[in-house]
């Protein structure tokens, strides 16, 4: 069970970046094309940047348990066979 939420974290990583984007991009366009929130863009965008962050985090943790187990071994790295080969010997 570890593992499995392990791989559902960095899943959740690499979707979070992508998710937050697009969340903050919409605040952003609702705030600016609005003219009651642009007269006070600097308070909305702050309070908006925060927002996105509260809310992608869960839509990413969600998100990456929808992930199929066979495309979940694809998408994380495997520690190769070779680490722990010495490179050079000196």
């Amino acid at each position: 069970m570890p593992r499995e939420i392990g791989l559902r974290a960095q899943i959740a990583l690499l979707l979070f970046t992508t998710l937050n984007v697009v969340v903050f991009t919409v605040a952003v366009y609702i705030v600016m094309l609005s003219p009651t929130l642009n007269e006070h863009a600097g308070y909305w965008l702050t309070l908006a940047m925060a927002a996105s962050v509260l809310i992608t985090a869960p839509l990413a943790w969600c998100a990456a348990s929808c992930c199929p187990v066979r495309l979940r071994k694809k998408i994380v790295a495997e520690r190769s066979p070779l680490s722990d080969a010495p490179s050079r010997t000196f």
